[in-house]
């Protein structure tokens, strides 16, 4: 098989075509090609969600890995939605089918603070009964319940015997 002479003969290579600098680097508009510009303003919206969110879950954290306050029981009233240490004797010890009652300083009604643990939680706290007379420090959010602060304790490292009434 012979190729035709024409193909044999060397074709001219075509000069290069000077194209101005600033059109070189300019992008051309094209569908589908993303402008840098473009991807640089989806970069700085990521970044700064990114930013935002690591803030508030280090804010977050300040709050709940912080040593919490301590108070006595008197004072409970005046911390309602915070995250504290409530200490006083447990002057009553009721027990009820669904809860159970520690109520601090005075029995009901004339109680200043009342620690409650639901029924699902009491397994994990050893003889409730035994803590009248005793000094405690329950830890946990204090919230207002009927015009009186209480809290509820749902794990043992929330309630802390201090020691017995003086």
């Amino acid at each position: 098989m012979r190729l035709p002479s024409s193909a044999l003969q060397a074709t001219p290579a075509e000069p290069p075509v000077a194209v101005p600098f600033a059109r070189h680097f300019a992008l051309e508009s094209r569908p589908g090609l993303r402008h840098p510009a473009g991807y640089m303003r989806l970069f700085a919206i990521v970044t700064a969600a990114l930013c935002l969110t690591a803030a508030a879950i280090q804010s977050r954290a300040d709050d709940t890995n912080a040593i919490p306050l301590t108070i006595g029981a008197a004072q409970a009233a005046a911390h309602i939605g915070k995250q504290v240490t409530v200490t006083g004797v447990v002057a009553q010890v009721t027990i009820r089918p669904s809860l159970v009652f520690l109520n601090f300083d005075k029995a009901f009604p004339s109680n200043v603070f009342t620690a409650i643990i639901r029924n699902k939680s009491t397994n994990q706290f050893e003889s409730l009964p035994a803590l009248k007379g005793k000094a405690v420090a329950v830890t946990g959010k204090v919230i207002n319940y009927n015009g009186k602060p209480e809290m509820e304790l749902t794990n043992k490292p929330q309630l802390k015997v201090l020691g017995e009434k003086k």
